[in-house]
């Protein structure tokens, strides 16, 4: 399309209001962004989906200063924040905004979006969400600059988190490469002040280890499969889905295609068992089967499976589907979310928290005190999501899942979370979608109805996040394993070797 025919979705009257954040920011005029805030809350109702997508984000982007300079708490500025750049990507990610005569608006429009939720996101502790939002927006642009400067400073951070000294050059070999090609960016929404900042990661590394080790290439191993399970491992680590903290750099290689997260070593009493890695196994164990469950449910057949045959099931009007497929996906959807609170089960257990097993979940480690009256018990909570980023991850992902940010909570959660109490408890029916108009309670009212597109979509979501929380887990340990280890110097330590579970044995 020639330039000309470019269609912007965007108001003069949102674009207005942009500016003049902007400039209020820019001054430091908390006053006249608390007017300009307000009006915006006022119109957003009445905007059309474009604006209303502008809108959210300038709110977003300008309410960290403006809760500063307010003396907002730090955790109802993150809400906030949140919650509108959220709003924003659900908006202007609606299929009519895709098509080619919005894309010079749109596309410019996302990169700063998936940027400053990134942003947001880092400042949780959501590293390796925030990652995946930088890397939306470099697959939008490869050269915009504040995208790369921040992916590399979240890859220089996770390499000082991460435990596994080799996986440690690899973060820091990317880290060094991205800062360095932010730093040489021209690309105008580039702020100098970021790129001063950029300057400043780089010089914190040493000159011999830039020398001896960043400045040269990086030498990848190089895996190789049998085509069934390469196509597998390929699908997997393309799609980021592997337990292995490698999977989060910006390249996909076969090497990086294993679950070689574990957890870090654990001081315990001499007669103490290893509990707290049974516990982990289980957890990676039961997340690599709904990965791969998932996997299968993705591949049609050209006929039924042989267990599908002489069921003898009723068909409706409404076209439900059916079948071992089917299945496959609704158990993969379960077992994931269930893994949130086994998750809770091993803080509860590791941190000593003291909450009874009947009232472990992933909502409640976090209080101080459960249920009322009588039935009111108080806990040790000892969480500090605050001095631990693998922690407040983990805290944050909770807090998506359970606590409303403004009128909602996240609202693609949210449906998550329908799903799986309609799933476990309730009754659930998938449509292939071609019948939206069957599914509005007139056949069925019983039913909660997803289309396979969509709990497919919602299935990868929930896998993405679980592993995030899984790495979390582990990463919050060997942070905490390092305090105890701090404070506990000079004492006897003696190491126990454990055994690998060999891969043979799993027949």
């Amino acid at each position: 399309m020639r330039r000309e025919e470019y269609i912007n979705p965007f108001s003069n009257e949102t674009e207005s209001y942009a500016k003049k954040l902007d400039d209020a920011t820019i001054v430091g005029d908390t006053e006249k962004l608390e007017i300009l805030l307000d009006e915006i809350e006022t119109i957003l109702p009445n905007a059309d989906v474009a604006s209303k997508a502008q809108l959210y984000y300038c709110i977003g982007t300008v309410y960290n200063d403006f809760a500063k300079a307010k003396g907002m708490p730090l955790e109802e500025s993150l809400r906030k924040q949140l919650y509108c750049f959220r709003k924003s990507i659900d908006c202007i990610e609606k299929k009519e905004y895709s098509k080619e005569e919005y894309a010079p608006y749109v596309n410019g429009f996302k990169m700063l979006l998936y940027t400053n939720y990134g942003n947001a996101l880092s400042s949780c502790g959501r590293k390796i969400e925030a990652i995946f939002q930088y890397k939306k927006a470099l697959n939008i642009h490869d050269y915009f600059g504040m995208a790369l400067g921040n992916l590399g400073i979240e890859y220089k951070h996770y390499g000082m988190m991460d435990y596994d000294d080799g996986h440690q050059y690899y973060f820091h070999h990317f880290a060094y490469f991205l800062l360095q090609k932010a730093v040489r960016c021209q690309e105008p929404n580039t702020h100098e002040e970021a790129k001063v900042g950029f300057q400043e990661a780089i010089t914190s590394y040493s000159k011999e280890f830039i020398d001896d080790f960043l400045s040269k290439e990086l030498n990848i191993p190089q895996f190789n499969y049998q085509i069934k399970e390469k196509k597998y491992r390929k699908w997997a680590v393309d799609n980021g889905l592997f337990l292995n903290t490698l999977n989060d750099l910006p390249v996909s290689e076969m090497c990086f295609a294993t679950d070689a997260l574990q957890l870090p070593s654990i001081v315990a009493d001499i007669d103490a068992n290893p509990i707290f890695h049974g516990m982990f196994n289980q957890i990676k164990q039961e997340y690599i089967y709904a990965r791969y469950q998932y996997y299968c449910s993705l591949k049609s057949r050209d006929m039924p499976h042989f267990a599908d045959k002489e069921t003898h099931l009723l068909n409706f009007a409404d076209y439900p589907q059916y079948g071992i497929r089917i299945e496959l996906l609704k158990s993969a959807f379960k077992t994931l979310y269930g893994l949130f609170d086994k998750l809770a089960y091993f803080i509860n257990s590791y941190f000593d928290l003291g909450i009874k097993d009947r009232d472990v979940s992933f909502s409640h480690i976090w209080l101080s005190e459960y249920g009322r009256g009588k039935n009111r018990y108080a806990y040790k909570n000892v969480l500090n999501y605050e001095e631990n980023f693998a922690l407040a991850s983990l805290y944050w992902i909770s807090r998506d899942f359970y606590v409303k940010f403004e009128d909602s909570p996240n609202p693609h959660l949210k449906r998550i979370s329908d799903v799986r109490n309609a799933l476990e408890h309730k009754y659930v029916k998938v449509t292939i979608g071609w019948f939206p108009e069957r599914t509005n309670g007139d056949i069925d009212d019983l039913a909660l109805y997803v289309t396979e597109d969509e709990l497919s979509k919602l299935t990868i979501d929930l896998m993405h996040i679980v592993r995030e929380a899984i790495i979390c887990l582990s990463l919050c340990v060997h942070e905490e394993e390092s305090k105890r280890n701090s404070a506990d110097d000079g004492k006897l330590v003696v190491p126990v070797s454990l055994m690998e579970y060999d891969d043979n044995w799993k027949i």
